[in-house]
Parts: C-alpha cells; sequence; structure tokens
C-alpha cells in the first residue's frame, strides 16, 4: 500500500498533468491559426495571380483589336491617297503598304483567334480551380472559428483546473509537497512521482538500487530514484 501522502500526491500530479495538457493545447492554437491563415493568404494570393492572369489574356486581345482597327484605318487611308497620286512608283509603294498592313492584320486575327481559345480555355480552367479553392478556404475558415472557440472553452476550464491542483496540493504534507515541487522543475517531463516495478523506476525506466528498491516500500518520508531524482513508491 503506498505511502498516504504520496496517494494524495498522485492525486495533485494527475491535476498538475491535466492543466499541462490543457497549456499545452492553448499554446497549440496560435500556431494551428496562424497555419490556417497562411494557407486562406496564399489560397487568395493564387486566386488573385490566376484571374491576374486571365485579365492580361482579355488586355492583350483588347490592345490586338485596337491595333487591328488602326491597321485597317490606314488601309483605308493607302488606298485614299492611291486615287489621289499620278506617279507609277508613289502608287506601287502604297500597294506595297497596304499588302504589308494586310499581312498584319492577317497576323494580329491569327493572334487574337489564339488568345481567344486561350481565355476560354483559361477561364474554364480558373473557375474550376476557383471554386475548388474557395471551397477549401471557406473550409479553412470554419476550422479558425472551432479555434477560437476550442480557445475560450480551454480558457474557461484552466482555472478550474488549476483550482483542482490547488485543491489537491491543501492536504499534502508540506515535506512531500516540496519535494514534489523540486522534481517537477528538474524533470522535463511527467511522471514526477513513479512506481517501481521489477526494480526499475517508472519515470526513467532504469534499474534502481536495491536500498532504492527496498526504502521504497517504507511509508512516512520520500523516497527517490537514484538515476532521475523522480520521487519513487512500491
Amino acid at each position: 500500500m503506498p505511502d498516504p501522502q504520496i496517494e494524495k500526491l498522485l492525486i495533485v500530479q494527475d491535476r498538475d498533468v491535466a492543466v499541462q495538457k490543457i497549456e499545452q493545447e492553448l499554446a497549440r492554437i496560435p500556431q494551428e491559426r496562424s497555419a490556417l491563415e497562411g494557407h486562406i493568404t496564399a489560397e487568395e494570393a493564387n486566386i488573385e495571380a490566376a484571374s491576374h492572369a486571365l485579365k492580361e489574356k482579355e488586355v492583350e486581345r483588347s490592345e490586338l483589336d485596337t491595333e487591328i482597327k488602326t491597321k485597317e484605318e490606314a488601309i483605308a487611308r493607302f488606298r485614299t491617297q492611291q486615287l489621289e497620286v499620278k506617279k507609277n512608283d508613289e502608287y506601287r509603294a502604297l500597294t506595297h503598304q497596304i499588302e504589308q498592313t494586310e499581312q498584319e492584320i492577317s497576323d494580329l486575327e491569327e493572334r487574337v483567334i489564339e488568345l481567344l481559345l486561350e481565355i476560354d480555355e483559361t477561364s474554364e480552367t480558373f473557375q474550376e480551380e476557383k471554386a475548388t479553392i474557395d471551397a477549401r478556404i471557406v473550409e479553412e475558415k470554419k476550422q479558425i472559428t472551432l479555434l477560437s472557440e476550442r480557445e475560450e472553452n480551454l480558457k474557461a476550464s484552466i482555472d478550474e483546473a488549476k483550482a483542482a491542483v490547488e485543491t489537491a496540493r491543501s492536504v499534502v504534507d508540506e515535506n512531500y509537497l516540496s519535494h514534489y515541487d523540486r522534481v517537477k522543475k528538474l524533470s522535463k517531463r511527467p511522471p514526477y512521482v513513479a512506481r517501481i516495478e521489477a526494480h526499475k523506476c517508472g519515470g526513467c525506466h532504469l534499474r534502481v538500487s536495491n536500498e532504492v528498491n527496498g526504502n521504497a516500500l517504507v511509508a512516512g518520508e520520500p523516497h527517490f530514484c537514484d538515476q532521475c531524482a523522480r520521487m519513487v513508491y512500491a
């Protein structure tokens, strides 16, 4: 049968661990929220980049339309000038300009057709991807809301958990409690009070000396693992 003070310390330890778990969860929430917010920002940036690329194609098509119209107006001027010139070389020069400009218009119109196909394809892909990304963003925002709710619940429960620790501590002998607090500071993780089983400490899992193994059976004073310094009992 464990030392009665050890039994009380085990209750303190359980409640300490419960507080630590709440604190660890609270510490993780800002990181999880930040990760979600960062992902949302990246998703929105992807949408904006895709939208910008689509708009650039539409602007290019508009500029090509304007350029084609300008060249068509130039051809009209050249034809008017042909009616006015009297020299054959001037007439041929204007004819050459007309033919050259018509070829340029043909090249521009081919590019317009290519752009229209690209815009249709890009627009369809963009809408599909945007719908998928928007759905992910909605889900990620829901997760952020749930994290905030979880955070509020944890903040509300941690005070109660800490009060439970203090209640458990209040009935423990001061000598045992001071040793427990010392071990808690020294140990990186629980347990701070460990059972010895099969000659091994339940905290560090290393074999204890025969002296420690025997003393752990004695109630009335705290005993410690000679490997990790945790409080031990048998």
